[in-house]
């Protein structure tokens, strides 16, 4: 796969690379012969049909030649495409062209290296060029040099030097830039492949592979969102596994009470009478009150828990609570106490709802109270809200198990009896209703040297209607 890729993107690159010498050989060699369309006078580029057009502009005004040597100065000038003298002249080995203008009597009326009166030019290399006005011929332009002042040099065969000098640079060029465009190819898919091979394996079932992160960009971006997803799957795997795991045993215990006293039942070791069947209907009510508790917590979770909000006071709704559960705390010995702030500002919310989070709360506290103890319950206006606390003084929770005490199934005190300590989902499906509220619920439980007990604590926000 990533070898496909890598085939591309350096072909791509190829063909840039291709199409770049192609137009630079092109525009180079285009550029040179329109250099050599030009004259050098006194380092100055001159069009030979420029100055011609000049000279006989200057004869049709003057009707003749007169003070056309005074003239030639300015008139090359006026024929100047630019300027290429010094050391940039003297690397391309150039060297000036010697103009002369003679009338049709073959008299030298302007020289650019001589006076007026010397002997026209006659060397070889000496270029002749009419100049015609009003179809009659008044003289003629002598250039001795060739073209850009070349002495020597055959125009085509250096047209062909450029060329292939160009050539070859930029083959040379494209070579190494395709070199290190494949080396910078290879570390985009070298990634790209750690990528691929890695999901592979996920693919498989093989949650903890994980990548390097080799960069801090794009590409390590996508690693590490890439090891966060498998982190997330191997979480939710796990949590799966638990879950299932978890579910097996919550069902096993009460089934077997009840194949254990139908069992009973059958053999005539119990009368089958209203007492022998209360067993049975206790390990059935724990099994129904198991259902709906997994199902009140697999719809919170999916955002699918229904509530009817209202207009409710936290402070009414806990006070309810409290005296509620105050018989049982009597029966236990434990002081019961509701401190409520001044001016609780009401909020929307579902009251039954959040009913079922103070008494599991309540439930909690008492249940881990001895006698003499105290369970404390405040009603608070917070910074964002409304702060509903539950604080005992029972045997406090391990600073190691904090972090686990809303997750599905957990209890602090394994040893515990599913009547005597609960299903385990109380408090999960207390964080779901506060978090679908909008609110959020925590924990805090001092070392067992500072203080005993713990303090479950919960915040609704105001405007949740």
């Amino acid at each position: 796969m990533t070898s496909r890729i890598w085939f591309k993107l350096t072909s791509a690159f190829a063909l840039v690379i291709v199409v770049g010498i192609i137009v630079t050989v092109i525009l180079a060699r285009q550029g040179t012969a329109t250099q050599f369309a030009h004259l050098m006078v006194n380092s100055q580029m001159i069009q030979p049909e420029r100055i011609r057009q000049l000279l006989t502009d200057y004869y049709r005004q003057q009707a003749s030649w007169e003070g056309v040597d005074e003239e030639l100065d300015r008139i090359v000038g006026s024929a100047s495409t630019g300027n290429m003298g010094g050391m940039m002249g003297s690397m391309m080995g150039m060297m000036n062209n010697r103009l002369q203008v003679v009338d049709v009597s073959d008299n030298v009326v302007a020289d650019t290296h001589a006076d007026v009166g010397s002997p026209p030019i006659s060397s070889q290399a000496t270029q002749r060029w009419p100049l015609v006005v009003d179809d009659q011929l008044v003289g003629m332009l002598l250039v001795e040099g060739s073209m850009m002042g070349m002495s020597g040099v055959d125009d085509q065969a250096l047209l062909s030097g450029v060329t292939r000098a160009v050539l070859i640079a930029g083959l040379v060029a494209g070579f190494v830039a395709l070199v290190i465009g494949g080396l910078l190819v290879r570390q985009i898919t070298q990634p790209l492949a750690g990528l691929i091979q890695a999901s592979g394996r996920i693919a498989a079932g093989d949650l903890s592979v994980r990548v390097p992160i080799q960069s801090r960009d794009e590409l390590g971006d996508l690693a590490g969102t890439f090891n966060q997803m498998a982190d997330s799957l191997e979480t939710q795997e796990t949590l799966r596994r638990n879950l299932m795991a978890d579910i097996a045993h919550e069902l096993r215990t009460p089934l077997a009470g009840i194949q254990g006293t139908v069992e009973a039942l059958q053999d005539g070791v119990f009368p089958l009478t209203e007492e022998g069947l209360m067993p049975i209907h206790d390990e059935v009510t724990l099994l129904n009150r198991l259902v709906e508790d997994l199902r009140l917590l697999a719809n919170a979770e999916a955002g699918n828990i229904s509530l009817n909000k209202t207009l409710i006071d936290l402070a009414q709704l806990a006070e309810r609570q409290v005296n509620t559960f105050q018989y049982r705390a009597a029966e236990q010995g434990v002081n019961l106490l509701l401190v409520a702030g001044e001016k609780i500002p009401p909020l929307y919310g579902d009251e039954q709802r959040l009913s079922q989070v103070l008494t599991n709360l309540l439930s909690n506290a008492l249940r881990h109270t001895l006698d003499g103890g105290t369970v404390c319950v405040r009603v608070m206006p917070a910074r964002d809200g409304v702060q509903i606390s539950v604080k005992d003084t029972g045997e406090g929770i391990p600073a190691i198990e904090l972090p686990h005490v809303f997750e599905r199934f957990y209890r602090v005190d394994r040893s515990r009896s599913r009547k005597t300590g609960g299903t385990g989902l109380g408090l999960a499906i207390a964080r779901q209703i506060v978090e679908a509220h909008g609110g959020r619920i925590w924990v805090e439980s001092p070392p067992a040297e500072q203080s005993s007990g713990s303090e479950f604590s919960l915040v609704l926000p105001v405007d949740t209607g």
